[in-house]
């Protein structure tokens, strides 16, 4: 599981038929303190998150898939709930 920020979202002209009409959400891994550590990777975003929101993201390639309905589709990302912020 990865937590990280959305950056932004993915338009293609051309995919995998598994994703087509798939939101796909921009996402940098950030540590507890919101720093980034790593590279942004893109994942499914099946829950609608916002721009800028703290979101989990899991790993796992076959639940992914499972949420596009084809074994065979190449995501391996999903974004899996929205962390709030207190005020």
């Amino acid at each position: 599981m990865i937590l990280a920020r959305v950056e932004g979202h993915a338009t293609t002209t051309v995919s995998h038929p598994s994703l087509v009409g798939q939101k796909i959400a921009l996402c940098t891994p950030i540590d507890e303190k919101g720093r980034r550590v790593g590279f942004p990777i893109a994942a499914l975003d099946p829950i609608g998150s916002g721009l800028y929101a703290k979101v989990f993201i899991t790993t796992d390639g076959r639940f992914s898939q499972s949420t596009t309905g084809d074994s065979a589709s190449p995501i391996r990302n999903e974004i899996i709930g929205i962390i709030d912020s207190k005020s």
